[in-house]
């Protein structure tokens, strides 16, 4: 007598998995999207913070890398403007302007962009006096 699994066997072992991966991918998938947010959210507070706090101090400000280090794989900083980029859309753009700090969200650029929203990370103009 052979001991080896039958094709019937097989077939009902990859059905399971496949009902199984159907839940559970989105929920990771969800998941990551909601920790990705969480990461951008703190990182526009601390900037924010930084960016006040440096201001104070310099009484200018000529690029925000001299503010603040963050993460370049969700960051693209320019001078006086950072921006994080969702699938190729641009999602949120902070930037020094005029004594003041402008904070840009587009609502359909993406799963992290809404869930951003949500958190309560909305456009607006902070002043840095």
């Amino acid at each position: 007598m052979k001991s080896a699994f039958s094709l019937l066997e097989l077939i009902f072992a990859i059905v399971i998995i496949g009902i199984i991966s159907t839940f559970a991918i989105p929920k990771y998938l969800n998941t990551r999207n909601q920790a990705l947010a969480s990461t951008i959210q703190r990182d526009v507070i601390s900037t924010i913070n930084s960016i006040q706090s440096y201001y104070l101090i310099n009484r200018k400000i000529d690029n925000l890398s001299d503010v603040i280090t963050l993460n370049s794989k969700n960051w693209n900083i320019e001078n006086t403007k950072m921006t994080f980029i969702e699938d190729e859309n641009k999602c949120l753009e902070l930037s020094i302007i005029d004594k003041k700090i402008s904070l840009t969200v587009v609502e359909d650029a993406g799963a992290v962009c809404s869930e951003l929203i949500n958190r309560g990370i909305v456009t607006q103009e902070i002043d840095l006096i």
